[in-house]
């Protein structure tokens, strides 16, 4: 489903992605694991377009995502972005940050897109909040109406920055089971965390990253179980421990 061949992506001197490849299969789960400044959460940046390797190619459904490309827009509204802190409009309340998309980028009615709007508020449990504002949620309960503004754009794949680093620790679960439930119905989703029991529980794939350079890439299973280099084994044994 989604393709990325040798990207590459600097900042100044610092070569933030370094050659990178890795595919993304259809109804797949993937964390991006790694400590901080991998280069993670940039491989994620630049798989949605927010970001623009200075060198290599990526693919969604085997169409290159390419900004000259007439295509390229319609593409990007397929992938999902969840972002670590939320990026709520905050002087909208809830049903309007969620309608806005569907009203300007997919040309839905009012009618249509409050309908879509309430739905996934209802999924992800928030439906009596539509008309707060977003300063009156708590972070757990913003980053769930971030997921559903994300879904109301009906994305084939849904790209998570580090959803839960902002939140506070009774926060984090409300999010990760909105997430395993969309886990559950086939949605498939790539995933920068720290959160190690959802990468072993939920993904299928780990990739893990240092320095710009995917170092492992296993099964999740596999991955928790037998890491094959001793940089993963020592990460590991740091942040499960």
């Amino acid at each position: 489903m989604i393709k990325v061949e040798h990207i590459t992506k600097q900042f100044n001197d610092l070569k933030a992605v370094n050659d990178v490849s890795l595919e993304i299969k259809k109804g797949e789960i993937v964390c991006l694991i790694g400590p901080s400044g991998s280069g993670k959460s940039t491989v994620l940046r630049c798989i949605h377009g927010l970001e623009k390797p200075e060198i290599g190619k990526i693919y969604l459904n085997d169409q290159l995502l390419d900004s000259k490309e007439s295509h390229y827009r319609e593409l990007r509204t397929k992938m999902g972005f969840v972002f670590q802190h939320f990026n709520l409009f905050p002087h909208k309340t809830v049903l309007e940050n969620l309608t806005l998309s569907p009203i300007q980028v997919l040309g839905k009615s009012k009618e249509e897109a409050n309908k879509i709007a309430c739905d996934y508020l209802e999924r992800v449990g928030l439906l009596d909040k539509k008309d707060e504002y977003p300063n009156k949620l708590s972070g757990g309960q913003k980053q769930r109406v971030a997921i559903a503004r994300s879904l109301c754009l009906n994305p084939k794949i849904m790209l998570f920055d580090e959803p839960t680093s902002a939140l506070d620790p009774e926060m984090v679960i409300e999010v990760l089971e909105v997430m395993q439930e969309l886990a559950k119905e086939g949605m498939t989703m790539v995933v920068v965390t720290h959160e190690m029991g959802f990468a072993r529980t939920v993904a299928d794939r780990v990739i893990f990253l240092e320095e710009g350079k995917i170092i492992e890439e296993n099964s999740s299973h596999e991955f928790f179980s037998h890491p094959k280099t001793e940089r993963a084994q020592d990460f590991l044994n740091k942040v499960m421990h």
